[in-house]
């Protein structure tokens, strides 16, 4: 007798705990809700999308929306627990939204349109990024894998990009490598910068700045650098099919993979991660450019192996 009594009352004690649970927390209240905002519909915009999707923890709620011309002030859902701000654009959209209590993740953006946008900002509201670059440990380890002769590395920076060429010859020195790195302030000052710097250097290093690399200058980078018989290595997969010897750089699809990782591990434990380089990446090497400067071939799976050992 005593044994139902208890069943009874652990049934209705149970019936009423979920009762006033309920009331207290909704259903919705209970799923993980994230805002993906991109800067458009499309390319690689899609790719991160669809590859965070595939990585999402079940009970994750997704709600994808594009930036257009007629976004000129863009709010955030009040539901969210997250938002993912895909592109430069849209980064900013989230940004500068009024409400400073959702967390940020800015994904598919330059390091320094990341630190631009950052600038100045002094609300508490945590905002973390996945790079669109590539880390340039990784550049110059590739350097010294595919070109373990080669000793001063040259590199011209611009007026964004000059505030890397400390940090940047503290990594080169810890490879064994030495950084000649002269300034470019415009680009009409690029060419004679670029000659100075090639006369003195093994290998040149491609540095994302809008004055180095930029629509108008990076074939003439190539080709100035290839009449000086040094070889290039640059940090996107389309530099190298232009005439870069070889670079290393993270896909869409790797950064959308990355970003559903950080999305499920805030997910349970609230937490983002700092700012940061992408965690997967890819190497590609110009075959045609290694022939051209007397290097064996290679395998671009055994270079990444091998990179990945290195991080």
């Amino acid at each position: 007798m005593m044994q139902i009594k208890w069943r009874v009352f652990l049934q209705c004690f149970s019936l009423w705990l979920c009762l006033v649970m309920g009331a207290v927390f909704p259903s919705s209240a209970w799923a993980y809700n994230v805002q993906v905002l991109a800067s458009r519909a499309g390319g690689a915009y899609d790719e991160v999308i669809d590859s965070l999707k595939a990585e999402l923890l079940r009970g994750t709620e997704l709600r994808v929306q594009y930036l257009n011309a007629n976004d000129t002030a863009w709010k955030p859902s009040e539901s969210s627990n997250l938002i993912v701000a895909v592109g430069v654009d849209a980064a900013n959209a989230a940004l500068q939204a009024t409400d400073t209590n959702t967390p940020i993740l800015c994904v598919l953006i330059p390091k320094i349109a990341f630190e631009a946008l950052m600038a100045g900002k002094k609300d508490n509201r945590k905002v973390s990024a996945i790079f669109l670059d590539t880390s340039p440990v990784r550049q110059l380890e590739l350097i010294r894998l595919l070109l373990p002769q080669a000793k001063k590395v040259g590199a011209v920076l611009g007026n964004v990009s000059m505030k890397e060429k400390e940090p940047l010859r503290i990594l080169a020195r810890d490879k064994g490598l030495f950084l000649q790195a002269e300034f470019a302030q415009r680009d009409t000052e690029l060419y004679a910068v670029l000659k100075s710097v090639l006369s003195d250097s093994d290998v040149f290093l491609a540095i994302p700045d809008p004055v180095v690399i930029n629509a108008s200058t990076a074939q003439n980078v190539l080709i100035t650098a290839f009449k000086s018989q040094v070889p290039v290595i640059g940090y996107s997969a389309n530099y190298v099919k232009a005439g870069a010897l070889a670079a290393v750089f993270s896909t869409p699809h790797q950064i959308g993979l990355e970003t559903g990782q950080i999305i499920n591990g805030h997910q349970r434990a609230n937490n983002l991660p700092s700012p940061k380089f992408p965690r997967y990446f890819s190497v590609s090497v110009n075959p045609a450019v290694l022939r051209s400067f007397g290097l064996p071939a290679v395998d671009e799976r055994q270079l990444e192996q091998r990179l990945i050992k290195a991080d």
